[in-house]
């Protein structure tokens, strides 16, 4: 198990998502000889489907990197439905009130709002920031998930006033809550990119490239619409 940790830290995930496959998997730890075991150890997380799914997705992906042939029959189980739940997201027009630089704003509180906005314009995980390879005036290259390099648009306006250091989740957080308010978090910012280029008519798979995801459905899972913004849509139709 140690080793798989180390793949996933190989790997570029974040301090978070290990800590939480750690966790996890010690849960499982001896029920992992037993297929079994397994299966009935996730049936008692059913009434909270969430907690269900993630403990499954972080099982299947040990059992796959260890090509343990076990992952077909675990596919076999039924889990319950996840309920849909409404993202909280936000606008450009929001972000650049709440970044707007004032009079009385210090050098640091400057170079936060800076490095919000850098996320709406970017939609970088914030693990990501400390994986900028190179940028320039249209393009960045970060080092993603899987080690996988790619190019993103970017706003050198905003980029370029910002003085990148390494900064962990947690401070990106707090941040967030200063800057944007406290029901956002880093990855309402990255849901809020998402939202924002496809109602304006991005092509997806742009959207898909920019966000590092591997299939598009992902990227469309991003897309947060509140049923005002619905029925908008909706009435231009009839």
């Amino acid at each position: 198990m140690k080793e798989y940790i180390n793949y996933l830290k190989r790997n570029k995930y974040s301090e978070n998502t290990i800590k939480t496959y750690k966790s996890i998997l010690s849960l499982y730890q001896h029920a992992l000889k037993d297929i079994r075991l397994i299966k009935k150890k996730l049936s008692y997380y059913f009434k909270s489907p969430n907690t269900v799914w993630t403990h499954y997705n972080v099982i299947s992906s040990y059992l796959k990197w260890t090509k343990d042939k076990r992952l077909d029959l675990l596919k076999e189980m039924k889990l319950p439905r996840i309920p849909k739940k409404f993202m909280v997201v936000f606008n450009k027009k929001y972000l650049l009130t709440k970044t707007e630089i004032k009079d009385i704003d210090t050098l640091e509180k400057i170079n936060k709002k800076m490095l919000i906005k850098f996320l709406f314009e970017t939609g970088l995980r914030v693990c990501e920031l400390n994986q900028i390879v190179t940028f320039n005036k249209k393009t960045i290259t970060v080092i993603g998930k899987g080690n996988k390099v790619r190019e993103i648009f970017h706003n050198f306006n905003t980029t370029n006033k910002i003085q990148f250091k390494n900064v962990t989740t947690k401070t990106i957080r707090l941040w967030t809550k200063e800057i944007l308010g406290k029901k956002y978090t880093p990855h309402s910012i990255r849901r809020s990119h998402a939202t924002h280029l496809l109602l304006k008519g991005a092509n997806p798979k742009m959207v898909m490239m920019q966000l590092g995801h591997e299939k598009v459905e992902t990227t469309f899972r991003y897309l947060q619409l509140s049923i005002e913004e619905n029925k908008k849509i909706y009435d231009k139709f009839y």
